[in-house]
């Protein structure tokens, strides 16, 4: 016997419509697949209109198969190159790259936040600090990061760092903003690429954070 079965017609019909129903998560779901779907359809179209000598084989594409990459916020650019850059000045009056390792920082997130530096050596090779002071130029810049709020971490052995924890660059933006150590048109540039991205809705929840 159906458990779910009623003595009433109207009733059954009902409760097949609800159970047929997709719930609002899965229908949230459906819809944002249909969007990147939608999107990558037509990035094909222009793909082919644009460029249509070139082959699959040429491109690096992300279709399910392939590992070695990161997510990312799409604004990390004008984080790594214009915010941090502008708010060390601003607080130290010295410039400082320590955008570079920003970038490195998120391209070695793990999840949950966490980011991990295996080699020290390695990721600051990566960040574009070769040599015998790349390692203690690394470290000077963590504690830039640090010193800013958009990291945290725990200094090992002889100062080593391994595990970062990568805190909301939106909450960090806020509180430089309060600081005065973003300048307004920076922060005008970033809520122009975040509407554009469609993600206006980070900077709401920074500020609800904040209160």
């Amino acid at each position: 016997m159906n458990a779910t079965k009623t003595t009433n017609p109207i009733a059954d019909k009902l409760l097949a419509t609800t159970l047929s129903s997709p719930t609002p998560a899965t229908a949230k779901a459906g819809k944002t697949a249909q969007k990147r779907k939608s999107a990558e359809e037509t990035n094909l179209e222009i793909r082919r209109l644009h460029f249509p000598g070139v082959t699959e084989d040429r491109l690096w594409l992300l279709d399910g198969k392939r590992g070695g990459f990161a997510q990312v916020p799409r604004t990390l650019s004008l984080f790594s190159e214009v915010i941090i850059k502008h708010a060390v000045k601003k607080k130290t009056g010295v410039s400082s790259a320590a955008g570079s390792t920003y970038n490195v920082l998120w391209l070695h997130t793990k999840g949950q936040g966490i980011s991990k530096i295996e080699y020290e050596e390695e990721a600051a090779l990566e960040a574009g600090y070769g040599g015998e002071r790349g390692v203690s130029t690394f470290r000077k810049h963590m504690r830039v990061l640090k010193d800013l709020g958009f990291v945290d971490y725990v200094e090992e052995s002889r100062g080593r760092v391994k595990w970062v924890l990568m805190l909301n660059p939106y909450l960090v933006l806020k509180d430089l903003l309060t600081q005065d150590l973003v300048d307004k048109r920076h922060y005008a540039a970033m809520v122009d690429r975040l509407a554009a991205i469609g993600s206006s809705g980070e900077l709401k929840e920074a500020e609800d954070d904040a209160e």
